[in-house]
């Protein structure tokens, strides 16, 4: 829409922007939207995702025809244990309704305590990683059945990219180690160097040239990546 009111175009190209392309995976980074409007904004496009699906569900472009798999990171965020909001109200509904429609849901987080029961309770698979906290491995193991209690008990103990895995999309409950992706694909994530005796990096090694514009830059910008290099020999 324009400062005068009118469309360029209809909802149909926001949601083949979203679900046309031919490449399998489709990101809408929402990371720099603040937190007292993320949950509106989330709940309108997952919202949007499912009736448009829902509505054309037996249209090749439907979710019958094309399975949509919406990954929700950092779930904890926008998905309360109060289930208030409306994020939360159109995750409860795609969890309850969607499997028919071909609309799933994967939920991220590292607080599961911190996530609407409701939600977790309608995952059919669940993928543990280790958890330290006595409340999140609580609240992930009332979500399933007594029989794995003994099983999860052993969260606190994993390696790292070790997992559990229960639940339907496996036959019997198993433990498990994810590969690792190659060094060009690992996400940004890793912990800072604080001190390495083999070479620069962390508190023992000799600051490089101040200059805070290129820190309010890259924020203004939304990208960490600098446009400018300096030269620490200066």
């Amino acid at each position: 829409m324009d400062l005068n009111g009118a469309t360029e175009k209809d909802l149909d190209g926001l949601v083949e922007a979203w679900l046309g392309p031919q490449t399998p995976v489709a990101i809408l980074d929402l990371s720099g939207i603040p937190a007292s409007v993320l949950r509106i904004l989330i709940g309108s496009l997952l919202r949007i995702l499912y009736d448009a699906l829902f509505w054309g569900r037996d249209l090749s472009e439907g979710g019958r025809e094309r399975p949509l798999l919406l990954v929700l990171e950092e779930a904890h965020a926008y998905l309360s244990r109060e289930g208030v909001g409306a994020a939360a109200e159109a995750v409860r509904r795609i969890v309850r309704e969607g499997r028919k429609y071909g609309i799933g849901a994967m939920i991220v987080s590292q607080r599961p305590s911190e996530i609407d029961p409701t939600v977790l309770s309608q995952c059919g698979t669940l993928f543990a990683l280790r958890l330290s906290n006595p409340t999140d491995r609580g609240h992930v193991t009332g979500s399933v059945t007594d029989n794995f209690e003994g099983l999860l008990a052993s969260l606190p103990v994993l390696r790292t990219g070790e997992a559990i895995a229960i639940g339907e999309a496996v036959h019997l409950p198993v433990r498990m180690l994810v590969d690792p992706l190659s060094r060009d694909r690992q996400p940004d994530s890793h912990d800072p160097v604080v001190f390495d005796q083999t070479g620069p990096g962390g508190w023992n090694r000799s600051r490089e040239p101040s200059d805070y514009r290129d820190l309010v830059e890259v924020w203004r910008r939304q990208d960490p990546r600098p446009s400018r290099l300096i030269d620490a020999s200066e």
